[in-house]
């Protein structure tokens, strides 16, 4: 962010979409006592929690642009030990998820098992992404 006028426009984005999904969250709400089906109460309360994450993520990117993040050693112990241990993890959810795929034929449960499968790959990118803040962050440590 070059200039102070970048920056106060990226402030006020971040805090539309905190709004946009604060708005999310309230309509899911909404929504959720108006079916009794699982399934769509499923999907709804999938939405919901994204809503809840995103709202989560941009939070601390507000957060982050007001303050001086530092990762101390045990931050950065705890980072490895997360990388090391849910990468195996991840690694094998994904494969687990890939064959439940494959193995799903009825429209309902190969829609809900594709989600999931989407769900772990991006928690494996997360995980990859992690390891290379962790490395950029243990430079300055």
């Amino acid at each position: 962010m070059a200039t102070s006028a970048n920056r106060k426009k990226f402030e006020e984005l971040i805090d539309q979409w905190i709004l946009i999904e604060d708005k999310s969250i309230d309509n899911t709400n909404d929504l959720m006592s108006k079916s009794d089906n699982p399934i769509v109460k499923s999907m709804i309360d999938l939405i919901k929690m994204d809503s809840e994450k995103h709202k989560r993520i941009l939070e601390t990117i507000r957060l982050s642009l007001n303050s001086t993040v530092v990762f101390n050693t045990d931050d950065l112990m705890v980072v490895d030990s997360l990388v090391e241990k849910h990468a195996q993890m991840e690694e094998h959810a994904v494969e687990t998820a890939e064959q439940a795929v494959e193995m799903s034929s009825l429209p309902i449960p190969k829609f809900l098992l594709e989600h999931l499968l989407q769900d772990e790959r991006s928690h494996d990118a997360y995980v990859q992404e992690l390891d290379e803040l962790r490395v950029y962050m243990s430079k300055d440590t």
